[in-house]
């Protein structure tokens, strides 16, 4: 089985190309996703997290925002919140390359962002990186309203600048232009990997 590792920062447009792999039927596993399954109430990670950050958890679930607002304040709690997450992470990671490989699946892909930084790469047979301008970064993430532009600022700092990630990375999609693009760029690498299998 071959691993295609998926990554790009914050409002690149990595959901977007993650399901397209999907819509063509590789299994693909979605970090961002698994974080938010082991913090829903009754989480794997919300024992984890009250022992550590206690104010993180009230009335039995994730106070998201009031962690973004440590974050912000305080960016030492980024190493505590992932000493927390990435073994689960982890763990729930060789899960799915488990099952994928019980099934016989030629190729299947992991959506990571930190896939560079964690060094997840290393598993994985090759490596695509989403990028975008940072003017449409800025406005993609804007548009979530979930998080301030300076708190966007202060997570992307913590990752690994998009022009290193590109250097990297055995393939770039830039998703600055049209989704119908982006879509060709995607398809013509999916073309690609069922032609070696």
């Amino acid at each position: 089985m071959k691993i295609l590792g998926i990554t790009g920062g914050m409002g690149m447009g990595k959901s977007t190309v993650s399901s397209i792999f999907r819509r063509y039927g590789f299994p693909v596993y979605d970090a961002d996703a698994a974080v938010h399954n082991l913090q829903k109430p009754h989480g794997k990670a919300l024992p984890l997290i009250a022992k550590k950050i206690p104010l993180a958890i009230k009335n039995g679930e994730f106070e998201r925002s009031y962690v973004r607002k440590l974050i912000a304040e305080k960016p030492e709690y980024i190493c505590v919140m992932e000493n927390i997450m990435l073994p689960l992470i982890a763990k729930e990671r060789n899960l799915f390359l488990g099952r994928c490989r019980a099934r016989g699946i030629a190729w299947c892909v992991l959506d990571v962002p930190l896939l560079f930084e964690k060094n997840i790469n290393r598993i994985c047979d090759k490596t695509l990186v989403v990028s975008a301008p940072p003017s449409i970064q800025k406005w993609r993430i804007l548009q979530r309203n979930k998080v301030t532009w300076a708190q966007a600022q202060r997570f992307i700092k913590c990752q690994m600048p998009d022009i290193q990630k590109r250097k990297l990375a055995d393939i770039v999609i830039k998703t600055g232009l049209s989704r119908w693009e982006t879509f060709r760029q995607v398809k013509r690498v999916i073309d690609k990997m069922k032609a070696e299998t």
